[in-house]
């Protein structure tokens, strides 16, 4: 069988016309209106799917605008105004109500400070380089005393060691500049008398107290926590089984190994021995936790009490600077005493922050003032924002000017979808709240309204009357007077709150956006099957044609040859007679 390339080598050999050119042109007459309808149709699809995109866009930036206005505490929008600026600060929070009071401060709170001995460099040797402990009591309560390793037993290396301990005190070393030990160890508890403290040092010459630990047998398999170490035990162990599983987690935990002078001993009936170094100083009873999960009991005694040793010569805490004190102040006529400069009890939803003392025989006041500005502004860029969203339904759906060199103008015109989501985008400014009041039911008693060309604004009037005298409606209008609303659930949610849930609804993967959006290149591809399918017929029609045209130009070919020989044949007979 011949070729197309040998086929239309042969063509034109006959009747003189371009014949494969006449077969192209036939075959582009028959497929170019089919595959201009079917790419218009492409075309019209992805515009819509480009619409579609758009329309999510907009919904998006109007539920931003919507969730502005979504919570009650959206609304709880303060100032302040404090007339001793030098004596006290206010900070609002979102709970916090309008609200006035008087306070007359008579002395804030500070910390204890104290000091103890000069040393003549940071790295002075304290108790000749020996280890020793600082035992501590904050609030007339023990805490944890510090052991000092001999390493740090200098005095950056106490500091330290009081820092990393976190238990409220903090430490500093002072170079003083002065005299041939200049450098001191400040330290500085938390403010109020509660927080008074005391510092003592033992140089480990007595002996360490005997803790006896007496347990339970378990009753649920699971871990409990000895003095900060994990241990696995099994439902029916036994009291002295749950003791051997805890001496043997100790034991292997630096708890032990990474104190020198502490070891504990299994007495074989559900006892433990903790026998603690002297520079340990006095010990706080070990703790367990998690016991619920395994039934596990523990009960501490002291088997052993623990005997101080000397104080060190050459560290004492004995000097105090500054003595803790307490906050006294007058608030609203009443005496008040708190043991931080930071009080959050007094005014709800506000910290007050204390600074100084007020003047002699003068009075601060405090107001808290509804500030409606920013609700104002909030209110304002949603109506904004609902223009603009109905401002580009209106470019998607052809309804203004068509712009045809943008692909979103007209992309979605007749289209019901789109249709019945901007009526639904109408609805969530123009209908009441589900939680509606006598005073205010929706966006128009906050003078909202629409002009004839369809666009919304606020009437500062109405809407500064609204704010002023029925504040606490226009947040349940909006709020349902709710914060942190879920997205479950039939419950009434607000204004804002409903717009929220619907846009959220429409914007969901299985949306009825989304689900048009999916149908659209559904389409798509069936589309562009069909274009596929219309070029394999066409290129089928085209070698139907050009086998066609080859069979005439054959056929013309030996016509014209048969012509010629019969001419031929004619002018040499005519010669012969012509010669007679």
């Amino acid at each position: 069988m011949a070729t197309s390339s040998e086929i239309f080598s042969a063509l034109n050999a006959g009747s003189g016309v371009d014949v494969a050119a006449l077969a192209k042109s036939l075959v582009e007459v028959e497929k170019a209106p089919q595959q201009e309808s079917i790419q218009n149709k492409i075309d019209k699809q992805e515009r819509r799917i480009s619409g579609y995109s758009a329309v999510m866009f907009g919904l998006e930036n109007l539920r931003s605008a919507f969730a502005e206005l979504n919570d009650a505490t959206d609304f709880n929008s303060l100032s302040a105004a404090v007339s001793h600026t030098s004596a006290l600060a206010v900070s609002v929070g979102a709970s916090a109500q309008p609200a006035y009071h008087e306070l007359t401060v008579t002395q804030i709170a500070k910390p204890q400070i104290s000091t103890g001995p000069g040393f003549a460099t940071a790295t002075t040797a304290i108790n000749g380089g020996s280890s020793f402990s600082l035992g501590i009591t904050i609030g007339g309560v023990a805490v944890a005393p510090i052991k000092i390793a001999a390493a740090d037993t200098t005095p950056q290396g106490v500091v330290d060691a009081i820092n990393d301990a976190d238990n409220g005190l903090t430490a500093s070393l002072v170079n003083t500049g002065t005299g041939a030990t200049p450098y001191q160890i400040v330290i500085k508890g938390a403010e109020g008398t509660e927080a008074a403290y005391s510092l003592s040092t033992d140089d480990g010459t007595g002996s360490g107290e005997t803790q006896l630990l007496t347990f339970g047998a378990a009753t649920a398999s699971g871990d409990l926590t000895v003095a900060g170490v994990t241990v696995a035990v099994t439902n029916g162990d036994t009291a002295a089984e749950v003791a051997a599983k805890v001496r043997a987690a100790l034991v292997a935990d630096a708890y032990i190994t990474g104190n020198s002078g502490r070891s504990v001993t299994d007495n074989g009936d559900g006892t433990l021995s903790l026998a603690f170094s002297a520079l340990d100083n006095s010990m706080l009873d070990v703790e367990v936790d998690d016991v619920d999960s395994t039934g596990v009991t523990m009960s501490v005694s002291t088997s052993s009490a623990f005997v101080a040793g000397s104080a060190l010569g050459d560290l004492n805490f004995g000097t105090t600077v500054q003595a803790a004190q307490d906050a006294q102040l007058t608030y609203d006529g009443i005496s008040v005493t708190r043991g931080s400069n930071n009080i959050t009890d007094l005014i709800s939803g506000a910290t007050l922050v204390l600074t100084a003392p007020t003047p002699v025989g003068e009075t601060a006041t405090i107001n808290l003032s509804r500030d409606v500005t920013t609700i104002k502004e909030k209110i304002q860029a949603l109506v904004e924002m609902y223009n603009t969203t109905m401002s580009d339904f209106d470019t998607l759906m052809g309804q203004a000017s068509d712009d045809p060199e943008d692909v979103y103008s007209g992309s979605l015109a007749g289209d019901s979808l789109a249709r019945s989501i901007k009526n639904q985008v109408r609805a969530m400014m123009s209908d009441d709240s589900s939680t509606k009041t006598d005073s205010i039911a929706a966006m128009r008693d906050l003078g909202f309204e629409i002009d004839r060309y369809g666009v919304a604004s606020i009437n500062e009037t109405t809407l500064d009357s609204a704010l002023r005298n029925s504040y606490d409606d226009v947040v349940t209008m909006f709020s349902a007077d709710t914060t942190n609303q879920s997205d479950f659930g039939e419950a009434n949610r607000g204004l804002a709150g409903d717009a929220i849930k619907s846009i959220k609804d429409l914007l969901d993967t299985r949306g009825t956006i989304l689900t048009q959006s999916t149908n659209a290149e559904s389409k798509i591809e069936a589309y562009q099957e069909k274009l596929t399918d219309l070029e394999r017929r066409m290129e089928n029609l085209l070698a139907r044609y050009t086998k066609q045209f080859a069979v005439m130009e054959s056929f013309v070919g030996q016509t014209n040859s048969m012509r010629d020989s019969l001419k031929t044949s004619f002018e040499g007979l005519m010669a012969m007679y012509t010669n007679k």
